[in-house]
């Protein structure tokens, strides 16, 4: 600045004489100045044009972002409100606004408080919303109450200190309702259905056990070969229409999932011989020779479910034999694989009947369903047997396939893992074994049978004295342990529905009696096959449980299980 200075007064030295020098340097000095402050206000109008442009500008962009924020905001399907740190609204967008029937000026500086229920301040309410998602009773304008979702976050945004953002959830919780509503509907049908089922089977077992007992009983006599013709025909119409209500009940105990197996050591080659045995007479009129093959490397002696496998190839083979006019029908068991405590077995029922058209295949295992509509009406049914196989089949870890052409006859196949038995068991042949029990450890066993049916009590005496057995028969538990506590009984066979005392409560008061009846074997006979009948008289004291109709050699074998390991 200093050199600048002197150059300046160098100049003027050099351009004007001495005496002039004086006046040319403040003239130099005030142009200067004048020059100076033209800039200095050059550049402040610069500074104050920018700093305008600037400002409206900035003010465009703030407008464009609040009016962009607010779009967002106002078209949010949540309520939100933001709030400042004493809980005052600063704004409300229009879905809250919406939901809580206010308007911006009634809402906007007054407590967020007066939008809750039950709530007397915003110290109480922030502590249980923070930060929480949570269902919270709200309430509008007109002090109406909302259920509503509701999360509160806290916010360092100017004078906004928590954003809270809420839903309406009146009509979730009205469809919430409408369900539980007709589950409990759904739930009550399905407990009304098996009701139902219930007191049906009781009521056609009850009298399906008198027509098969009578026919059990009468074919044991010598008849002349028509009478035995009849009774045969008899005997096998009551077992189907038996097996029928019996398909009915067990598609229901599936449909609920109530299907339980149990874990029973039985001889696996024996059950499937004494299948095929039942089968023999229908065979024989359908002109149907039934072959057996069984792999000699299986080990027989199993643990698995007898009466659900026994159910299963029942249902085969019957369909089997029905659908074959004349013919064969196979049944093949081999193994597939094994390790040592268990063995893969492949099941497949051939037979060379009508066969199944390709386009039906996948359909045939679906509930009542047969491969065509005439099929029905030729060769009966319920069109349940296979559904039920099937369900049977993939309970127990396996899948049933079918092959088949029409015209060809079909087969039908499945796997299972068998656990092997560690018990070792001796094939014997269960007539004769039979036949030695009643000659020597069952004759002249005591028995109180508890019965309430006129002709059961006429069909359970006829057959247990035809087993050598002293019989006493009662109509109802007060009777039963009326004669108990006078008569010493070897086994009590107990009908579980009786008048005035009941089978469960009859068993209940023997076992709490301290008497020295109180162990006495007591095995539930009655009509019902529902599982949770079978639960309830083992839990009320019984040690076993055969179903009517039963056959007389089921019965013998309870009697003498129960006799000898319990009682005897």
């Amino acid at each position: 600045m200093n050199k600048m200075l002197h150059k300046q007064i160098e100049r003027i030295k050099r351009k004007y004489p001495p005496e002039e020098f004086e006046e040319r340097l403040l003239q130099t000095v005030s142009d200067s100045y004048e020059n100076f402050e033209k800039v200095q206000k050059l550049r402040d109008r610069s500074i104050q044009l920018m700093s305008d442009e600037l400002l409206a500008l900035y003010k465009e962009l703030k407008q464009k972002s609040e009016a962009y924020i607010s779009t967002i905001l106002g078209n949010i399907v949540d309520g939100l409100i933001t709030c400042d740190l004493h809980g005052n609204v600063v704004t409300v967008n229009n879905a809250a606004r919406a939901i809580l029937n206010t308007c911006e000026e009634q809402a906007v500086g007054k407590s967020v408080v007066n939008f809750f229920s039950d709530t007397t301040s915003f110290e109480q309410l922030l502590p249980k919303l923070l930060d929480n998602q949570k269902e919270v009773m709200m309430q509008n304008s007109a002090q109406v109450a909302i259920p509503c979702e509701l999360s509160v976050s806290k916010l360092d945004f100017y004078d906004v200190a928590y954003l809270i953002i809420f839903r309406n959830v009146t009509q979730r919780k009205e469809y919430e309702q409408t369900i539980i509503d007709e589950k409990e509907k759904a739930e009550k049908a399905s407990k009304a259905k098996a009701e139902f089922l219930s007191v049906m089977s009781h009521e056609i077992r009850t009298p399906m056990n008198s027509i098969i007992g009578m026919a059990n009983l009468l074919l044991d006599d010598e008849v002349n070969p028509e009478k035995q013709k009849f009774l045969d025909t008899l005997l096998f119409s009551s077992q189907h229409l038996l097996s029928l209500i019996n398909d009915i009940l067990d598609f229901n105990k599936i449909e609920a999932g109530k299907v339980e197996f149990e874990r029973v050591n039985f001889d696996l080659r024996q059950l499937i011989e004494k299948i095929l045995d039942t089968h023999r007479y229908r065979a024989h009129e359908n002109n149907v020779n039934l072959n057996f093959s069984w792999d000699p490397g299986l080990s027989a002696q199993v643990v698995a479910d007898p009466s659900r496998l026994n159910q299963i190839l029942t249902n085969l083979i019957s369909n089997a034999i029905k659908f074959t006019l004349k013919g064969s029908v196979k049944v093949l068991v081999k193994m597939v694989s094994e390790t040592d405590a268990h063995q893969r077995i492949h099941f497949e029922v051939k037979d060379t009947g009508i066969g199944i058209p390709e386009d039906k295949l996948n359909v045939i295992f679906d509930s009542f369903s047969q491969s065509e509509t005439y099929t029905t009406r030729k060769f009966g049914g319920t069109g349940l047997g296979l559904a039920i196989t099937k369900q049977l089949v993939m309970l127990q870890g396996g899948e049933i396939q079918v092959t088949s052409r029409s015209g060809e006859g079909s087969s039908f196949y499945f796997e299972l893992n068998i656990e092997k038995s560690k018990e070792k068991q001796h094939s014997i042949d269960r007539s004769d074994y039979l036949k030695e029990l009643l000659d020597t450890k069952l004759s002249g066993l005591r028995i109180l049978v508890a019965e309430d049916h006129p002709l059961n009590q006429v069909v359970i005496r006829k057959l247990l004295n035809k087993w050598n057995c002293d019989v006493d028969i009662v109509s109802d538990g007060d009777e039963a342990l009326e004669l108990i506590g006078q008569y010493s009984y070897d086994i009590v066979l107990m009908d579980l529905q009786m008048p005035n005392r009941d089978g469960f409560e009859t068993t209940k008061a023997i076992r709490a009696s301290g008497q020295p009846y109180q162990d006495i074997p007591i095995i539930a006979l009655t009509a019902s096959a529902f599982l949770e009948e079978k639960q309830r008289a083992l839990a009320a004291g019984m040690n076993d449980f055969i179903s009517k109709p039963f056959e007389p050699q089921s019965l013998l074998e309870k009697i003498s299980k129960n006799f000898l390991e319990v009682g005897g």
